[in-house]
């Protein structure tokens, strides 16, 4: 809505300052209507049960009793409680202010924390509300989205300046528009990335008020532990005595796009917890060069950045912090040697590899223009060869499409288990593990969500997010509405690739469900489009250059 209403603004309105004034004000008014429904929508998407607050003290007294706090200590009035039946662990805060907030939490939350832990991740989320994170964020995102009107209008208004006209003043000025425009796309961009790093240091202020509602920051941290990286020693006893290793994935106080988590809890045969492997599972946050890649585009830190955070707040409170990293250098070392920036390296370069080849393109193109401009004179650039260049190129664009797609979907499929593939540091979003899994659906990757396409997976060592995203808008949301649903609940069998963005996920590419049908992902394949159109280019640009 906002980019139909901004063309159309730059189409009739002049390219003046009155004209920028009314895309400033249409930009803010486009943000006070997106903050106006924002929650409605959220309502109305989301299956969510809300809870009459005397039932929530009924039935919840142990969050009960922070809540009261809260609310008293910041004078303010008593949230709108609900709950999410979904074994996604889970929790979220939304409203439009700290008087009128909503507190959602999820069943998995429920099950699989214990009180203490329950108590900290809802602070968590009271953190958010009584320090009016909604109408601060919305601030914060808002002065890039103006800069960026700012950016768009001078770059139409220099076109509309100087199209048409000889006058050497419009000229002047489309220059002088064309310089705006880039400077407030670097304005832009710089202020997109301190937005973010304020919405990181407003997660570890949440934080701060869970640990200070608690007086105990350890709270949180296992919570965080049991639900980014799955220990779970003390949920419920029937669950437990059906595997030593159980698994939980993370929060959505982590951020959204991001959440793409698994957890793994490892119990000794004594009854211990093993450190080892939660310390393997974080030495990916601490120690793999794509968690800062991550870290840098995120909403919220990672989540072993946030544990060591909170350890950091023990000694405040006078309690000994429960979660130790010390030993997860090591153990990265073991398993990927002291240095993985060869391997990240290695992983943009195969990323990025067909984009490389287009650039060169490009910039060849621009030397051509240039000399045929007159600036200089180099013999080989002219259009006949350039045609060629061009033929050649997208032919070799289409063969590293191949080869990129070739490294990002190996072959090789072997049984796994979550355990297997969360403890394993070396994994990215390029470097995968192709893998089998087999288990139980038992819930939706947004839960609550209405459309979610995506699931959680559970087998005898653990859950994991199940990422059935197709790429296509339309396929994606018929899959959400026809199958999801149904296969919530199933046994299944998963082939697919584990990857790891800030948190593990496995990219479908079948699911066999128990009911006997099989669920295709081809979003591999549609990465093939790419190689038969360059192909095609490369044929017309060939073509075209036998004519000369």
């Amino acid at each position: 809505m906002y980019a139909l209403i901004f063309v159309v603004g730059v189409w009739f309105l002049p390219s003046t300052i009155f004209g920028l004034l009314i895309m400033v004000a249409l930009t803010i008014l486009m943000v006070l209507f997106q903050y106006g429904i924002s929650p409605l929508i959220i309502n109305w998407l989301y299956r969510i049960e809300w809870i009459p607050y005397e039932q929530f003290v009924a039935e919840f007294p142990h969050l009960a009793g922070s809540l009261e706090k809260v609310v008293a200590y910041n004078r303010i009035k008593m949230p709108r409680l609900g709950i999410i039946h979904d074994m996604n662990p889970n929790a979220f805060t939304f409203g439009w202010s700290k008087n009128s907030a909503r507190v959602v939490l999820t069943d998995g939350i429920l099950k699989y924390l214990n009180k203490k832990e329950q108590d900290a991740v809802f602070s968590h989320e009271l953190g958010h509300v009584v320090h009016s994170d909604f109408i601060l964020m919305t601030v914060v995102f808002a002065i890039p989205l103006l800069l960026l009107t700012i950016a768009r209008w001078a770059y139409y208004a220099s076109f509309f300046s100087r199209r048409g006209s000889r006058d050497r003043d419009d000229s002047l000025i489309g220059v002088a528009l064309i310089a705006i425009a880039a400077l407030s796309y670097l304005t832009y961009y710089i202020s997109y990335f301190i937005s973010l790093i304020i919405s990181r240091i407003r997660e570890y202020y949440a934080d701060e008020h869970s640990a200070e509602v608690l007086e105990d920051p350890n709270a949180l941290a296992t919570g965080l532990v049991k639900i980014a990286y799955g220990l779970l020693v003390d949920g419920n006893i029937e669950e437990r005595q059906k595997s030593r290793v159980r698994g939980l994935r993370g929060l959505g106080i982590f951020d959204p796009k991001a959440a793409k988590g698994l957890g793994i809890i490892s119990v000794t045969k004594t009854g211990l917890v093993s450190m080892e492997a939660i310390q393997k599972a974080a030495a990916w946050d601490l120690y793999n060069p794509w968690a800062k890649y991550y870290q840098a585009l995120s909403t919220h830190p990672l989540p072993a950045k946030r544990i060591m955070r909170l350890n950091m707040l023990c000694e405040i409170y006078g309690v000994k912090p429960e979660i130790d990293f010390s030993d997860a250098k090591r153990l990265k070392e073991e398993q990927a040697g002291k240095s993985m920036w060869d391997e990240f390296l290695w992983d943009l370069f195969m990323k990025t590899l067909p984009t490389l080849v287009f650039l060169g393109l490009i910039g060849l193109t621009i030397v051509w223009i240039f000399g045929e401009l007159g600036f200089y004179t180099i013999s080989f650039f002219n259009a006949k060869n350039m045609l060629l260049l061009w033929a050649v190129g997208f032919y070799i664009i289409g063969f590293m499409s191949i080869v990129k797609t070739r490294y990002m979907y190996k072959g090789g499929f072997e049984d796994k288990t979550v355990l297997d593939l969360v403890t394993n540091v070396k994994v990215s979003p390029i470097r995968t593990i192709p893998a089998f899994l087999e288990g139980k659906i038992v819930g939706k990757g947004v839960p609550g969500y209405y459309f979610s396409e995506d699931m959680y997976f559970q087998d005898e060592t653990g859950l994991m997010y199940v990422d059935y995203r197709f790429g296509i808008g339309i396929v994606d949301l018929f899959f959400s509405l026809r199958s999801v649903n149904r296969l919530v609940g199933q046994n299944v069998r998963i082939k697919g690739w584990y990857r790891r963005g800030p948190s593990p996920y496995i990219q479908v590419d079948t699911i066999w469900s128990e009911s006997g049908k099989r669920h295709r992902n081809y979003s591999k394949h549609l990465r093939y489009f790419w190689v038969v159109l360059a192909f095609i280019l490369g044929i017309v640009c060939f073509y075209f250059w036998l004519q000369f």
